[in-house]
């Protein structure tokens, strides 16, 4: 019984850099290497089943298979429709995380390129296993990428000052607010008396003025009767005279 069909893939030589690719849409025709294009012929999905894993060709939709059901080494892969057989057949090996090797089931040999080609148009071809970079193949996803959003990391809070130093900050500024007022206070008093002392210094230099004048004319009325009481003097002895 027939698996669900995986994404869409290329198949990369891990040796020459190039991707497997279908050549026609009819049975029998060979597989070769190619520069990578992502083209339908160069794209495959896989098939799981129960004796191994179907390698289908987009272009073609036919599967991947060896020549004349053939085992020995450098028989050429070849596409052909589906018959469920046992050539058409492949174990996926991982040797990395990147690279796997695709063994055919029937043959027991490694899906290879024909004299290690670095050359596009080289034909694939079984090979017995010989740990080759050759041998060595990378599934490459054709999906397209997901856009990858920018995510910005807010801003970070700036942590509020917690109460108590709130209320020690206020204590502070009322304090510094207190000093400063207090010098600016006392000028102003000082600035509202000194009219003050002036006004009452000038009502209490009107009055000694005042004063002193009257103390003067005391002076020249007292002065008058002395001088009648000296007049008065002579006539007494005038007339005492007379009498004589």
């Amino acid at each position: 019984m027939a698996g669900k069909k995986t994404a869409e893939f290329m198949i990369v030589n891990r040796r020459s850099g190039k991707a497997l690719q279908a050549t026609g849409l009819d049975n029998g025709l060979v597989v070769e290497q190619a520069e990578p294009v992502k083209s339908d012929a160069q794209i495959w999905t896989a098939v799981e089943t129960e004796g191994g894993v179907k390698l289908f060709n987009k272009a073609c939709g036919k599967v991947l298979d060896v020549m004349a059901n053939g085992t020995a080494n450098g028989t050429w892969a070849q596409t052909w429709e589906d018959v469920d057989g046992e050539s058409q057949l492949w174990q996926l090996v991982n040797v990395t995380t990147t690279y796997k090797k695709i063994v055919n089931v029937m043959a027991g040999k490694a899906l290879d390129i024909v004299d290690m080609s670095s050359e596009d148009g080289a034909p694939a071809q079984i090979w017995e296993d010989v740990d080759g970079e050759g041998q060595q193949w990378k599934f490459v996803s054709t999906a397209p990428k997901a856009a990858t959003k920018t995510v910005r990391k807010p801003a970070a809070k700036k942590e509020e000052p917690k109460a108590e130093v709130k209320a020690e900050a206020k204590k502070e500024v009322k304090a510094e607010a207190k000093a400063e007022e207090k010098p600016a206070k006392r000028p102003a008093r000082a600035a509202k008396e000194e009219p003050k002392k002036a006004e009452v210094k000038k009502a209490a230099e009107p009055k000694a003025l005042q004063e002193e004048p009257k103390k003067v004319l005391k002076k020249q009325e007292e002065a008058p009767k002395a001088l009648t009481k000296t007049e008065a003097a002579p006539k007494k002895a005038a007339g005492k005279t007379a009498k004589k």
